[in-house]
């Protein structure tokens, strides 16, 4: 899918970050999940169409925000695999999430510059707090056993759904929008970002066998991994009981009994679709529903 936001939204991030001070420059790097990113833009744009306006300089700026929130989240990430790490990698990592701080404490800042009223103010730093609860949340879930499909769904509705809910609610609030349409496009954006990151990551699947087994590794699983789980759950509770490493012969079984459960995984992203499509003709007629059911579509191909 070809995603291309207006260029005024891709180029204002490294706007901002080029403000900070240089040790903190230095440890982001441009572009961070470009997809995902541009799909946010994309879904911050479309919204803003309920307005007949230009983009102003502040939609601009409020647009970058979520993104803030995404850098602050790839920095110190809720994952890791056991090793023995030297003093320097441990060095990193502790500032890694002191950059995660850093860059919280600047989009809570910005949201008071871009024009948004006290309580949208209150609701999405309220929002960001929750991705970051959501955040030691998925660590507690990483090698846990007991990870069933439910609790995968609430795990990527409350990070990758809300950040993406996140940006659809700044760009009906600024837009003008009635608080029904804002509280809508929320919910719009939480969808898309999910169904998002579920498609992304069964294509990497089916592409990418080594990916597979590094997240096996790294105590986080798939959401077709899940589904076969539940169709075979002796033979994973074998594999995942195994005293060491399992052998390569059964990371490859476990692999192709996970590929076969994609028709289950795609019911459900069939059923986010559907449910997409509903909601999105509930906003007013004109140029911004036109744009995201196209979107949806497009994702749905």
């Amino acid at each position: 899918m070809n995603i291309t936001p207006d260029e005024r939204l891709t180029d204002a991030l490294a706007t901002i970050i080029n403000q900070f001070p240089p040790m903190v420059q230095e440890m982001i790097t441009l572009p961070v999940e470009e997809k995902e990113r541009n799909l946010r833009l994309l879904v911050f744009e479309y919204f803003s169409y309920l307005s007949p306006k230009d983009l102003t300089i502040d939609q601009i700026t409020a647009a970058q925000l979520p993104e803030l929130i995404s850098l602050a989240l790839k920095s110190n990430p809720p994952s890791f695999q056991p090793d023995n790490l030297t003093p320097a990698e441990l060095a990193t990592q502790k500032a890694s999430s002191y950059i995660a701080n850093y860059l919280m404490s600047r989009y809570v800042h910005m949201l008071q510059t871009v024009g948004n009223p006290p309580q949208v103010i209150n609701e999405l730093t309220t929002d960001a707090g929750d991705i970051m609860l959501a955040q030691i949340q998925r660590l507690q879930f990483n090698y846990n056993q007991q990870f069933k499909v439910a609790d995968y769904l609430a795990d990527i509705k409350a990070r990758n759904g809300l950040l993406t809910a996140m940006t659809a609610k700044q760009s009906a609030t600024l837009s003008g929008a009635s608080p029904d349409i804002v509280s809508l496009a929320s919910q719009i954006g939480q969808a898309i970002g999910t169904v998002s990151y579920i498609k992304h990551e069964m294509d990497q699947l089916d592409y990418d066998k080594e990916s597979f087994t590094k997240t096996i590794l790294a105590g986080q699983y798939p959401l077709a991994l899940l589904f076969a789980r539940q169709k075979d759950p002796q033979w994973f509770d074998n594999f995942f009981a195994q005293a060491h490493r399992p052998s390569p012969e059964m990371f490859e079984d476990a692999y192709q009994l996970t590929l076969k459960q994609s028709s289950q995984v795609k019911q459900l992203t069939d059923d986010i679709f559907s449910q997409l499509i509903l909601d999105i003709k509930v906003l007013p007629r004109g140029r911004s529903q036109e744009a995201l059911l196209n979107l949806v579509n497009m994702m749905n191909k």
